[in-house]
């Protein structure tokens, strides 16, 4: 598994300075990038600061609504070199019955198509919402059994999973064969803000690591919804974290 960092981290950061922020994600060792969401428009401006960087792009999230215009969005992804599109929030009330949730699987199914059909894998990222139970069995869950993998596969964030009520690692074990990436995010809600460095909260990193490699995952996200330090210090320590478990 290689490490990347889920550039929402640094979002206030690039917003001022978008090539120094980068350089600096660089100057920490760290190879790969996940984006939030980058605007079309900038696209080919980040290509040149991801060349001069030598930064490579993991996965970009991009929502539902992008797909009202899948050719314009495959090129962004063509253009940025990145396989992964991965489908980032939606309200919480697409979770709030099995019903709501057939409904938005169909949506998912058909812009998974999509994404498979232009070469693309296609991922849904979780938070808390998503792990309560519907009917016997979280909302991710169903999702997994109604949406079918050659269409979407998932992107599961153990942060959110802890804070959604369950066991980060049994969760992963449980619905391992739809897990493709992590956000290896951590989190300790007695805190404020509750996000923490990888490897200073609640969550087991250990035992996710271990089911990454048990599971031959390709990459695991530095996440900090929020930073307890300025956020590139917290992206670094969180990498030095994983590098000192024998990750780059």
């Amino acid at each position: 598994m290689r490490i990347s960092i889920q550039l929402y981290t640094l979002r206030n950061e690039l917003s001022a300075d978008p090539l120094g922020t980068l350089q600096a994600v660089a100057d920490t060792g760290l190879k790969f990038t996940e984006l939030g969401g980058l605007d079309r428009a900038l696209v080919s401006q980040w290509r040149r600061y991801l060349d001069q960087t030598g930064l490579a792009v993991s996965g970009a999230h991009y929502g539902l609504s992008e797909f009202e215009h899948p050719d314009e969005l495959f090129e962004v992804m063509s253009v940025l070199n990145c396989k992964t599109i991965i489908m980032p929030w939606i309200p919480s009330e697409h979770f709030a019955s099995l019903d709501s949730i057939k409904a938005f699987a169909d949506q998912l199914t058909q812009a998974g198509n999509l994404a498979h059909q232009a070469g693309f894998d296609f991922l849904y990222h979780n938070h808390d919402f998503e792990i309560r139970e519907v009917e016997g069995k979280s909302g991710l869950e169903h999702l997994m059994d109604l949406v079918p993998a050659d269409a979407m596969n998932f992107e599961v964030d153990v942060a959110w999973v802890r804070v959604g009520g369950k066991n980060e690692v049994d969760f992963l074990n449980q619905n391992a064969i739809r897990v493709k990436t992590l956000h290896l995010k951590d989190v300790d809600p007695s805190r404020t803000p509750q996000w923490t460095i990888a490897g200073q909260g609640l969550v087991d990193m250990d035992g996710c690591l271990k089911f990454a490699q048990a599971n031959n995952i390709l990459f695991g996200c530095i996440e900090l919804d929020e930073s307890p330090c300025a956020p590139i210090d917290a992206v670094r320590q969180s990498f030095e974290f994983f590098q000192s478990k024998g990750l780059s």
